[in-house]
């Protein structure tokens, strides 16, 4: 009886062990999908989180585009589940299509910084009187430069005047053609801009630090979003996805060439040696499972800020709890 007590006892603490493995998603991970998912991703960070899922073409369909108002378009017209968009843009839809969208997760942080080959400038109060070159007006690094000058006490368009480009790569052009020129750019175009042998470019402000001095909070730069039939009708889907794109998020951050190789043949980066220095400071996230919650809290706040800074800069309105995934 002691015998087959103990047996008992180590059949009991098995079973518990598979329940906890179960619990934590290790074996409710679908092993297929049942279609294909759609998914639009940015030229950036966003895009380069999931660049492991670009050759597994029998899971995922990723296209890469240069604008988020494209990605964007992509998603509010149901022609992709899920989409990568700035992080104020994903509240904006979310107005827009009138709740027929969920934020999944930040998927990017603080990727913003200020670049020049302007040596006089250390502090922020140095920009007084100067041009910022930079692109995204209208959108989150729009409002995250404002705030940034505000809490030095400088007014931007009056103090600081922003010259608004069309892209990135437009800003990296001119930031690396003109002597004297200051830039506010994100990652990977920082780490572009500073491998640069055309000018001597050096990066000036963290602005994700300075955005923290501002704020308090974090600072969610890029935002995983998903239509809410995708959501409702695909969860098995939704949840492949994440595990899969968790796993590319970690394989991307350990960096190393493999990373560094695979984002340069991808063509996010024209160079391995500047993919491997961009990664780091590249911010590439995923709030899943036990850290949804985080996600959530950090978003939601940013959302507020922003709202209270320009309702419009978020659509209107702030999102209800629906909205978050």
């Amino acid at each position: 009886m002691k015998k087959l007590r103990k047996g008992m006892i180590v059949v009991l603490a098995v079973l518990m062990v598979a329940a906890m493995i179960t619990g934590c998603g290790g074996d409710n991970i679908p092993e297929e999908m049942t279609q294909p998912v759609k998914i639009a991703a940015l030229n950036g960070p966003t895009g380069m989180g999931m660049v492991q899922l670009m050759d597994q073409t029998d899971k995922y369909e990723i296209t890469v585009y240069q604008a988020p108002s494209d990605a964007a378009a992509k998603i509010i017209n149901g022609e992709v589940d899920v989409a990568a968009v700035p992080s104020n843009m994903a509240a904006i839809i979310y107005n827009k299509t009138e709740g027929q969208i969920q934020a999944i997760s930040p998927i990017t942080m603080g990727v913003l910084y200020i670049v020049g080959n302007d040596t006089d400038i250390k502090e922020l109060q140095d920009l007084k009187g100067k041009t910022i070159i930079a692109s995204g007006k209208g959108g989150a690094p729009e409002y995250i430069l404002q705030k940034v000058l505000e809490n030095a006490g400088l007014t931007m368009g009056e103090d600081v005047k922003v010259e608004w480009l069309s892209n990135h790569t437009e800003v990296n052009t001119k930031l690396c053609s003109q002597k004297g020129t200051v830039a506010m750019l994100p990652e990977p175009f920082v780490s572009v801009a500073l491998a640069s042998q055309e000018a001597d470019n050096s990066q000036i402000f963290d602005l994700n630090e300075l955005w923290k001095e501002a704020t308090g909070e974090e600072l969610p730069m890029g935002v995983l979003i998903a239509r809410k039939s995708f959501i409702e009708e695909r969860e098995g889907d939704l949840t492949l996805f994440l595990y899969d794109y968790g796993k590319s998020v970690d394989f991307v951050n350990e960096g190393g060439d493999e990373a560094a190789a695979l984002i340069t043949e991808k063509g996010f980066i024209g160079k391995k040696e500047i993919a491997a220095s961009a990664i780091e400071r590249c911010g590439i996230v995923l709030f899943d499972g036990d850290d949804r919650e985080e996600g959530r809290a950090i978003l939601k706040k940013f959302n507020e800020i922003l709202f209270e800074m320009e309702p419009a800069s978020i659509g209107g309105k702030m999102p209800d709890e629906e909205f978050y995934y």
